[in-house]
């Protein structure tokens, strides 16, 4: 069978019918109420918050947070909704600005937030990059739970309404993404940023993959609040940016329903695990920090011993940011990251955290093979992984790792997928 990839410069891959166990994807929802719809629903009977029009009534600074260019949230589509809401509660323009949740990416260009927020938004109102390594930027929250120092963007402290927009789907690192992670890490310093990944590093994966209440989340939930989040507009969408639907209201009770509803949809069944994995990463392929995503989800299902082949273009590379670590130091064995962390040979901490996420996938229990044009063989190399240059070539050195008769899965969209390994999802999905 020929399984095509979203990808012009990477052509599909034939995988013998006798090996293949599946292709699999999220599923295509019954059509339903358009987007614009679902958006203006949902801020007309939030979950757990009184209407946002009722809520802004009266505040004079008001600060719009939203995910950045790493996350492929059409931003666009809910702002002039709650742009609506906030006029009527006489709100005025100049008492509304913008920030770009980068966490630790890359700054936003111009072009950038006029993609993701709409060109008029970024004409009619001041948009900020979040900058998360400037001390002058940030103020301290205190100490937090787990011995954490929240340190967040003075932005954020400094308004009397913050409102969270962002996007639902499965994420390792707590569980789903949304709800007051938009600012818990999106908008703090980088030491608040090391600590908030780095607890996770011990934390078993299921208690936190698919999980909406976790140690993670509960943390990043109190530290929000505290910060000042005041209102979430949460969407559920498929990888064309089609809107599925959408939640708002109070950071905890409106993302805990939004989970709920999003489970539905990310999860997928697969009835085993696989010899081979074949996966691309579509749409997080700015830089291989994204494909990361799909990696994980691979993870999942690939066998201890097996193989995974890790298709994108990569089109920033490695990282903007973080190369010079990974690169200097390559994906190693978990325990070998930790090591390297705990002794101050790797900062920050987000860094550890990142290698271990591959490294447990590429070292600890299975192989892995990435096909790219973005980041060069050699570099590929040095990261500590396979390279192949064609998804075809990177089965072939699959097979001759584990056999001519290995069990082939592919993974279409896998950075999205929640797997339901060996019993039904939710409600079911193969493709």
């Amino acid at each position: 069978m020929n399984i095509p990839f979203p990808y012009e410069q990477f052509p599909g891959v034939e995988v013998p019918d006798e090996n293949l166990v599946g292709v699999f994807a999220l599923h295509a929802p019954a059509p339903g109420a358009g987007g614009d719809t679902l958006i203006r629903e949902a801020l007309h009977a939030p979950i757990g918050a009184p209407p946002l029009r009722e809520l802004a009534r009266g505040r004079e600074r008001v600060l719009i947070v939203t995910d950045d260019i790493a996350r492929p949230t059409p931003a666009w589509r809910v702002v002039p909704h709650v742009l609506r809401e906030l006029h009527e509660a006489g709100v005025q323009d100049d008492a509304i600005e913008f920030m770009m949740a980068l966490g630790t990416h890359r700054s936003m260009t111009g072009a950038e937030m006029a993609a993701k927020l709409g060109e008029d938004t970024v004409r009619r109102y001041p948009v900020h990059n979040h900058a998360w390594d400037d001390p002058g930027a940030l103020v301290s929250m205190g100490t937090m739970e787990r011995g954490i120092e929240v340190l967040i963007n003075r932005r954020v402290m400094e308004a009397d309404l913050v409102i969270g927009i962002g996007r639902i789907m499965p994420i390792d690192i707590c569980g789903f993404t949304g709800g007051g992670k938009i600012l818990i890490p999106g908008c703090c310093g980088e030491a608040t940023l090391d600590a908030m990944h780095w607890i996770r590093v011990d934390i078993p994966d299921e208690e936190v993959i698919g999980r909406p209440d976790n140690a993670i989340r509960r943390a990043i939930d109190t530290m929000a609040r505290q910060a000042g989040l005041g209102f979430i507009v949460n969407i559920v969408m498929d990888t064309e940016k089609n809107v599925l639907d959408c939640v708002a209201g109070d950071l905890e009770a409106a993302h805990r329903e939004g989970c709920r509803r999003a489970k539905a949809f990310h999860e997928v069944a697969i009835p085993g695990p696989a010899d081979i994995v074949i996966t691309d990463a579509y749409p997080f392929d700015i830089e291989f920090w994204q494909v990361n995503k799909a990696i994980d989800t691979a993870g999942l299902v690939v066998r201890p011993g097996g193989v995974v082949v890790a298709v994108s273009p990569c089109y920033e590379g490695l990282s903007r940011v973080h190369a010079d670590l990974v690169l200097k130091y390559g994906y190693r064995p978990r325990e070998e990251i930790k090591a390297l962390v705990n002794t101050g040979r790797i900062r920050p901490h987000v860094v550890g955290v990142h290698m271990i996420q591959v490294g447990q996938v590429a070292k600890d229990k299975a192989n892995l093979i990435l096909v790219t044009d973005g980041i060069s063989p050699e570099d590929v190399a040095r990261m500590g992984i396979g390279y192949a240059p064609t998804p075809q070539e990177g089965l072939k050195q699959a097979f001759r790792m584990v056999g001519a008769d290995a069990k082939v899965a592919v993974l279409r969209g896998a950075a999205e997928m929640l797997p339901v390994v060996g019993r039904a999802a939710q409600e079911g999905t193969t493709g």
